[in-house]
């Protein structure tokens, strides 16, 4: 276990890529399940728990079906497996980084009082987090830097519309 989160760790270090994962259903579906419950306690402080687990739900959809659209647009079907485990692990990882620190603004949030820092840092993770999902993107789909960016904005443009429409009172 302790190099399976090693390798997810040089993943986000964009040291690795989804290829140096094992090809294995059971990771595949331990990261999705790891996946959708850091992201329902991470959504906690924001919504609350019933919420979080259909924005979840949703989310997951939108990430398995992207990728698999994409790995079938590119050809590289077999891949699949992979890259969802490496995009679930990653993101997991992220949401654990970001979940104390959601914790904190929401608190802050309640005297009106975020700090400038908090709100720097949550954009660090975030970028971080999008630029570990090209780095992936890139390498799954064996396309160019750029390339890989653009299919990260539209990823996320897609899971904003697709959330900001199902879930207008939310905000997630």
């Amino acid at each position: 276990m302790a190099e399976i989160l090693n390798r997810y760790l040089k993943i986000c270090l964009l040291a690795n890529g989804p290829q140096d994962l094992p090809h294995s259903r059971l990771l595949f579906q331990l990261m999705v399940l790891v996946y959708f419950i850091t992201g329902c306690l991470s959504m906690w402080p924001v919504v609350d728990f019933s919420d979080s687990f259909a924005v979840m739900l949703v989310d997951l959809t939108i990430l398995l079906l992207f990728s698999l659209i994409c790995l079938i647009a590119f050809n590289k079907r077999p891949r699949f497996l992979q890259t969802v485990s490496a995009l679930t692990g990653v993101g997991s990882l992220f949401q654990m980084l970001a979940w104390p620190l959601l914790l904190y603004v929401n608190e802050a949030k309640q005297s009106d009082n975020v700090p400038a820092e908090a709100s720097f840092l949550l954009l660090v993770i975030i970028s971080w987090n999008l630029a570990v999902y090209a780095h992936i993107f890139r390498q799954a789909f064996d396309v160019r830097t750029l390339t890989a960016f653009v299919i990260t904005l539209v990823y996320v443009i897609i899971n904003i519309k697709i959330r900001g429409f199902l879930f207008p009172d939310l905000g997630v």
